[in-house]
């Protein structure tokens, strides 16, 4: 599910581009660029090329076809200039990547005055950052927004690269698996608000514990003007820098944009409402907000709450009913997320596809969502489950707590797919209460199997991590 990278027509002089990047330009010639990529496939006449380096890549290899290709100049790494084309040789091409977009950014900011939210946390942050381009949209005018998932230090920047004068908002989406990454991507953005949804064990290999992971999280608020934050996740709040303009969402009474939701029997929306506190909007108007989602579950709400908070946050004043008027527009328009939480009928069955990702909060909220639809429809609940990759010392753990969780959903049937749920499965089995389960080794032995276990009426949750392809087991209904 990898997301294509946006091409751009971003416009730079030589000298603009090795002042942003601090590099020095290997010859002394006047001329401009049009268009940055890291991508030699998709370079033109006049592109400037940034040279990466990966694992398992170096751009540097491609500089002779980035010549021939027509490029105008690459950033390299000192020492690493070619003869075939003028150079910006920087310390390190993939920081100078993202100073350049800041470049770029902050020159559209002063002649626009561009509002740029920032959206983090563990769990939501796509679905967030729709709900919030919705929002923005609303009351700005045109917003950009991420593209599926360019949250990382390429994605971000060649994100900002995309943004023109026309538009008047940016929802940048910003994810993490290694320390450091959160604070890189809040430096280039530097947003007006800073959104941090949650905290949880996620990617614990490269991130550390829950602490670590919260401060790396957290850190996304050091070079913002206002920080949102859910007001139960005292992980968070309380790494709020001191003084920073800060809006809560959350159930609490004490949150300035608080959540209710009301389930309903519809598989595929959520009805909830919104309350928003007394100060943000004008005087004498109604600030309980009734909104049907296109998005289901508990998260759902939270998200929708979190969207208004930074939005809200980024108009910084009252606001009035006719406003209010068009978010809930707003909100009600966004279409579910694929991969997410995204529920659909495929032969009579409720298919909950979250088979985007997984991680111990978003299985709970998933098994909550699922649990909900399948009492209201009274219908069997089935339960497929797959790892949880990237936990590192925890995951025994986790996953073990995950087969209690999925025991207190109470399936009909269990089908667990994969080495660690399997694991986790056999570990529990003497004191689980699931009496149907099903143990598969991988995806692919699960999908040729599942049409046997489900059956019309059923409300089908397909959830697990990336890497296990769980989305096999949809295809296999499908056909």
């Amino acid at each position: 599910m990898a997301t294509p990278i946006p091409s751009n027509t971003c416009s730079f002089s030589l000298r603009e581009v090795t002042a942003a990047t601090g590099g020095t330009l290997t010859r002394q010639i006047e001329t401009d660029v049009t268009g940055v990529t890291t991508d030699s496939r998709a370079i033109g006449a006049g592109t400037l090329f940034v040279a990466l380096r990966g694992s398992r890549f170096n751009g540097h290899d491609y500089l002779p076809a980035a010549a021939a290709h027509g490029a105008a100049a690459a950033i390299v790494e000192r020492g690493q200039s070619h003869v075939s084309l003028p150079c910006i040789e920087v310390d390190d091409t993939l920081r100078a990547l993202g100073a350049l977009a800041r470049h770029h950014l902050e020159r559209i900011r002063a002649r626009t005055g561009l509002r740029v939210i920032a959206v983090g946390g563990a769990n939501g942050k796509t679905s967030t950052k729709e709900l919030s381009a919705a929002l923005a949209t609303a009351l700005f005018g045109p917003t950009l927004k991420t593209a599926g998932n360019l949250n990382n230090l390429i994605g971000v920047p060649m994100t900002i690269f995309t943004l023109a004068e026309n538009y008047r908002a940016a929802v940048i989406e910003c994810g993490t698996n290694q320390r450091g990454e959160v604070a890189q991507l809040t430096g280039i953005l530097r947003p007006d608000v800073a959104l941090v949804l949650n905290v949880d064990i996620e990617h614990s290999e490269g991130l550390g514990t829950i602490d670590e992971i919260a401060d790396e999280e957290a850190s996304l608020f050091d070079c913002a003007a206002a920080a949102v934050a859910c007001f139960e996740e005292t992980k968070v709040t309380a790494r709020i820098p001191a003084g920073l303009r800060t809006i809560t969402f959350g159930r609490s009474e004490s949150a300035d944009v608080r959540f209710d939701r009301t389930v309903t029997a519809t598989p595929e929306r959520s009805a909830i409402e919104l309350h928003l506190a007394p100060a943000m909007v004008d005087a004498g108007v109604e600030p309980r907000l009734r909104v049907r989602l296109n998005l289901l579950g508990p998260a759902a709400a939270s998200n929708a709450a979190a969207a208004m908070a930074a939005v809200g946050a980024a108009i910084a004043r009252p606001l009035s009913r006719a406003e209010l008027e068009r978010m809930v527009s707003a909100l009600e328009a966004v279409p579910p997320v694929p991969g997410r939480l995204n529920a659909r009928i495929i032969g009579a069955i409720v298919v909950i596809d979250d088979t985007y990702n997984a991680n111990p909060r978003s299985v709970r909220v998933a098994l909550e969502t699922a649990s909900e639809i399948a009492h209201a429809r009274k219908s069997r609940l089935i339960i497929a489950l797959g790892d949880m990759l990237e936990l590192g010392a925890v995951s025994g753990q986790m996953h073990r707590e995950a087969i209690r969780d999925v025991a207190a959903a109470s399936p009909a049937e269990f089908i667990a797919v994969g080495p660690l749920v399997g694991a986790a499965w056999r570990a529990e089995a003497g004191h689980s209460s699931i009496s149907s389960v099903h143990s598969f080794a991988n995806s692919l032995d699960a999908a040729q199997q599942i049409t046997e276990i489900v059956r019309p009426g059923d409300v089908l949750l397909v959830k697990g991590s990336r890497g296990i392809a769980m989305e096999r087991l949809i295809a296999a209904l499908e056909s």
